[in-house]
């Protein structure tokens, strides 16, 4: 008689994932450009390449650093970049030539971002900051703080278009944590959305099965891409089998608890809905933490401590999930009450023009002859209403 597998089973559902094209996302190349002082330039290649790097180095170092003088010499480059980081030390501040420059950098058509160091505000007597800047400007007066890293990788981030995050942090380790969190919560999210949609065909007993299996399939799928994808942003070696099988042993617990708890509360009645999202919610988060944790560190999280982080995270993913039920009912009664006020709007509309075609037809039918006048009477009085 055959055993059952975790791995094998886990293969079964997640042979169907596009893997080739996650892995030319994480080696597409790169091109990260830092325009700047000396010395805000050597902090920002610091914060980008500072942090866990447990595998060797993959790939073309994406980040290139010009200072204010040379960077003019180089406009295609520049131009080809795909974000442009503007460092500037406020201690050393600017001249009026500097500022110039930035600003037109800072106006040609790619994402840039402008990192302020080494304190808030520009030395006394310096040139401004361009003034295009100031939606994308990160202040970070201190890069050996607890957050600067953080800060900065965020930002980055958020400039940096979403295609290229997964490239970035695979090649510079100080943006690996930024964008796990941002993987983990973006993937738990989903899945959890997935789960509250797909509660009301569960609802019906003869539909509930094969509903939650084809869940079961579709939340362990997209566990298994953010696996991978935490894999590649550590620096791992592509091979998707490999790294799967590796992980298992870590995250196997969250994968086999969150189905069976999923299936128990998704076949349950209407009163369900809200712990399964938060099932599927934590599930999905313990799973990108556990294997967060081994590909940054090689790190086991015990069993307890992984249980308390599952927990916590249920606890959102319920919260979640009622907040998007009353969302989804308040849309749903503002948009009810607009049909109904249509619909009496319309059925109004509709008794005043019946009414003006009767009077309408009533008028000709007395400018007619008489005869004609009687013979048409005739014939309309089954289809006129009479007027009181």
């Amino acid at each position: 008689m055959s055993r059952w597998s975790a791995l094998g089973n886990l293969w079964s559902t997640v042979r169907e994932i596009d893997v080739n094209a996650i892995r030319d996302e994480a080696e597409q190349p790169l091109s990260i450009i830092a325009v700047g002082h000396d010395t805000a330039l050597a902090a920002i290649d610091a914060l980008a390449r500072r942090g866990p790097n447990r595998y060797p180095p993959t790939g073309v170092a994406p980040l290139t650093s010009l200072s204010l003088r040379d960077a003019a010499r180089f406009p295609e480059r520049m131009n080809a970049a795909d974000i442009l980081i503007l460092a500037v030390d406020s201690r050393v501040g600017l001249t009026e030539r500097d500022a110039v420059a930035l600003a037109q950098i800072d106006r040609l058509p790619r994402p840039a971002l402008l990192v302020l160091l080494f304190g808030t505000r520009l030395a006394p007597g310096s040139a401004p900051l361009p003034s295009s800047a100031a939606a994308h400007t990160v202040i970070i007066p201190n890069i050996d703080h607890t957050d600067a890293a953080l800060r900065f990788t965020n930002e980055l981030l958020e400039r940096l278009p979403a295609t290229h995050h997964l490239a970035a942090a695979r090649r510079l380790p100080g943006i690996r944590a930024a964008y796990a969190r941002r993987l983990i919560d973006s993937t738990a999210m989903t899945n959890a959305t997935y789960a509250l949609a797909s509660s009301l065909p569960e609802q019906i007993p003869i539909l509930g099965i094969p509903f939650a299996v084809a869940d079961m399939l579709v939340l362990t799928k997209n566990q298994a891409i953010m696996v991978y994808r935490l894999a590649l942003a550590y620096g791992a070696p592509p091979d998707f089998r490999q790294r799967i099988a590796e992980v298992m042993p870590v995250v196997g617990g969250a994968f086999v608890w969150r189905e069976i708890a999923r299936t128990l509360v998704g076949l349950a009645p209407v009163w369900g809905v809200v712990p399964k999202v938060g099932i599927a919610y934590a599930g999905t988060y313990a799973t990108g933490v556990a294997a967060w944790r081994w590909y940054e560190k090689g790190e086991l999280i015990p069993r307890e401590e992984l249980k308390r982080i599952a927990r916590e995270a249920q606890t959102i993913g319920q919260e979640k999930a009622r907040e998007v039920i009353a969302q989804a009912q308040d849309t749903r009664e503002a948009t009810g009450n607009a049909v109904k006020e249509a619909a009496s709007h319309i059925n109004s509309l509709g008794n005043r023009i019946r009414q003006r075609s009767h009077r309408t037809l009533r008028r000709v039918r007395e400018r007619l002859p008489t005869r004609m006048r009687l013979a048409r009477s005739a014939d309309d009085s089954d289809r006129l209403p009479e007027e009181h």
